[in-house]
């Protein structure tokens, strides 16, 4: 095949030219930031380069109206991967365009875009380029796993706070309000893989929060206040419980932050500023004992990127329990979850004083992500998936 990229620069560019090269497909790549493609000349240029040469598909990481709207004109399939769960763009009527193939990483979420009209909505879990981390890492092939003192910890989490949202608009609400959204957040943190909020966030409810957030619809046309409000609620809810293990931890543990979020509320951490995706993070995952995941609470089924860059990189993952991490791999041989805070203490004690289980379980994810999550076995299945689908169109 020969595909156009369109590529936002996004971490997973280089990964996936390599990949697709290796098999064996012709990869035109286009790079820009990720503003130009909501500039103002965008579509005279984006334009030139579909009618340039005849291409099989378009492709991008997340969904771009503008890119589908053209095209749909011109009769080319536009391929995309959607790894950002909420992601707005898919409240766009140009979501049900007939040129579109749409591969989203929860499941939860395809069947939500299958549900407002996508023709062509896939489920297809993300990848990691296991291939290039084995090289950069070291990782031998009898499982091995070396590691030398750059990065290594006892505990790392990788990953944003969340602690300055549109939340905090909240705060001058009424008592009964600020209450109300204090139960919801409450009762949310003691249920993972299951929404509670979007059921209660009934009309009225709305109508009291758009009096302290006005919300007055957006270019998205199937967006409604109801999606916004439970997305920003859901990011609540995920900075109270960063924050809360963390600094839980950091009590009686050595504890790395990696974060470009204000540390101020995590006095006790190891604040290590940001890293790179490519260069640095792997090293993170692969030489600290416990690598956290804490999985942002608008992905109910998916498994994150984050957990799979831990696990693809040789890192024991211990994590929030996910609905479809469990369906992948297999808790307490591939990784470990935790149910709340407590279980999570408990864990992390555990398997600090249990090196060689620890180190068997984290050796096990690893074969596991590369057997089913390398980029070779995912692109594979997308475009097998494309040509079937397609050839009926």
């Amino acid at each position: 095949m020969h595909i156009l990229y369109y590529s936002w620069q996004e971490n997973t560019t280089s990964d996936f030219l390599f990949s697709m090269q290796a098999l064996g497909h012709q990869v035109s790549p286009c790079m820009h930031e990720l503003s130009y493609y909501f500039s103002g000349g965008v579509k005279s240029d984006i334009w030139d380069q579909l009618q340039a040469q005849t291409y099989d598909a378009v492709f991008t990481f997340n969904f771009f109206p503008l890119i589908s709207d053209m095209a749909e004109s011109l009769h080319i399939p536009y391929i995309c991967w959607v790894f950002d769960c909420p992601h707005y763009t898919l409240y766009s009527n140009s979501m049900r365009n007939s040129c579109n193939y749409l591969f989203l990483f929860d499941r939860d979420m395809c069947q939500s875009v299958i549900r407002r009209g996508a023709r062509h909505a896939f489920h297809l879990p993300l990848a990691v380029n296991t291939a290039r981390l084995k090289e950069q890492l070291g990782i031998s092939s009898e499982g091995g796993l070396l590691r030398p003192d750059t990065y290594m910890h006892d505990i790392s989490f990788v990953g944003s706070l969340y602690e300055s949202s549109h939340y905090s608009s909240f705060r001058y609400a009424p008592n009964h309000l600020r209450g109300y959204l204090a139960g919801i957040i409450a009762a949310q943190k003691e249920v993972w893989g299951i929404d509670l909020i979007s059921p209660v966030l009934t009309p009225g409810r709305l109508a009291e929060f758009t009096a302290f957030m006005p919300y007055s619809g957006a270019e998205y046309e199937m967006l409604t206040a109801k999606e916004v409000f439970c997305s920003i609620i859901q990011k609540e809810v995920t900075s109270q419980e960063r924050i809360e293990a963390v600094n839980r931890l950091a009590a009686s543990h050595s504890v790395a932050l990696y974060t470009g979020s204000d540390t101020a509320c995590c006095p006790d951490v190891l604040s290590k500023g940001t890293v790179s995706y490519t260069a640095e993070m792997p090293d993170v995952f692969y030489r600290s004992k416990i690598n956290l995941n804490l999985t942002l609470r608008s992905i109910t089924s998916g498994i994150p990127l984050r957990a799979l860059d831990i696990l693809g990189c040789g890192g024991f993952l211990l994590s929030n329990y996910q609905p479809e991490l469990c369906e992948y791999f297999t808790p307490d041989v591939d990784f470990v979850y935790f149910n709340d805070m407590d279980d999570l203490d408990q864990k992390v004690y555990y398997y600090l004083a249990h090196e060689e289980e620890r180190c068997a379980i984290a050796a096990h994810g690893y074969g596991r992500a590369c057997d089913l999550f390398s980029y070779h076995t995912q692109l594979t299945h997308m475009l097998t998936v494309f040509a079937a689908e397609s050839k009926d169109c």
